[in-house]
């Protein structure tokens, strides 16, 4: 294995140059492009370990994940990834599939192997053992929900806002009777995006029938069910869906009763999915800005990390995108 010593010979610079050329700072143009060659022509590898033991840190960061499957989640970590790793940082990934009493082990195993930041997604302030994330003296950020310690800091989506945006443009099409798919209210996205129907019911100066709301459980056959349970109302002329998995099962009912889409009902989901633009007419979604939403999330971290300030924790906001299409008709 080459060393940074031979890096430096063939280059024919000093070794701080080689060292402050890792560290990415600018150099003469000259010497950075022989730098390269160098170390290119070396197959020089930086020892990560040795550097880690010098400055105290493991150049690693901790991911610990609600739900892998999510379509959303899995995206999101891939986008951070490819931001760690431009950065030099390796990722180290835990699940806990929505067990929350998986919390405390899984942060300590994280924790056990050194980490310089954690990241946390889909993590509820009132679960038993999260609240040992405020005594944590390595920053953390929480992903899709918020954690209210001072010593973290919360990505979050406008979930409500979006949705309220949404529900009204379509009463604004004349829609009377909309029936709305719900996921369980045990969780916080679920919670904020149902506020954001109340609210588009509250803001159109419209009454709610508790009646066209109906719950599944975020599968696809739970969207099937709940689709034929708003259909057997009879009057019915939209539809929302709240999540992308029981959206698919909604639509398997709109086509088994034979419906067109954007004719017969209307129809809007929650999530962006490629399909979307294949149906016709193109379905109406709430996009979640999955790249802008992983970046943002890891160059947070790695902002925390470099500074090593104690800065109170913030709350930072993306903004969802409304795709509106054609599967929403005037009535």
């Amino acid at each position: 294995m080459a060393t940074i010593q031979e890096v430096a010979k063939e280059a024919k610079v000093s070794v701080g140059s080689v060292s402050r050329y890792l560290n990415g700072h600018t150099l003469r143009p000259e010497n950075m492009s022989r730098i390269q060659l160098a170390i290119e022509k070396l197959d020089y590898t930086e020892n990560l370990w040795a550097k880690g033991l010098k400055s105290n840190q493991s150049f690693s960061i901790g991911l610990l994940m609600n739900n892998m499957q999510s379509h959303f989640s899995s995206s999101v970590v891939a986008t951070i990834e490819d931001v760690f790793e431009q950065e030099g940082y390796g990722t180290l990934l835990s699940g806990y599939r929505d067990d929350a009493t998986q919390i405390e082990r899984k942060l300590d195993f994280l924790l056990s192997r050194g980490v310089d930041g954690l990241i946390v997604f889909g993590a509820e302030e009132s679960w038993q053992g999260i609240g040992k994330i405020k005594d944590l003296d390595i920053p953390v950020v929480s992903a899709i929900t918020p954690l209210d310690f001072p010593n973290v800091d919360s990505i979050l989506l406008n979930n409500r806002q979006s949705t309220c945006d949404l529900v009204q443009q379509i009463f604004n099409q004349g829609h009377q009777k909309v029936g709305f798919i719900a996921a369980p209210q045990i969780d916080y996205v679920a919670k904020e995006r149902l506020s954001g129907i109340y609210d588009a019911f509250e803001k159109s100066d419209k009454t709610l029938d508790e009646q066209y709301i109906v719950y599944g459980d975020y599968s696809r056959n739970s969207g099937y069910q709940c689709m034929e349970q708003l259909l057997s109302l009879g009057d019915v002329t939209a539809v929302f869906v709240c999540n992308y998995n029981m959206s698919l099962g909604a639509l398997e009912a709109i086509y088994k009763h034979e419906l067109k889409i954007g004719a017969d009902i209307s129809f809007a989901s929650y999530d962006y999915f490629e399909a979307s633009d294949v149906f016709h007419p193109k379905l109406t979604v709430i996009k979640q800005p999955v790249a802008e939403f992983g970046q943002l999330t890891a160059n947070r971290i790695l902002q925390r990390i470099k500074e090593k300030t104690d800065i109170e924790g913030q709350q930072l906001v993306v903004k969802n995108e409304i795709l509106w299409r054609d599967s929403i008709a005037k009535r």
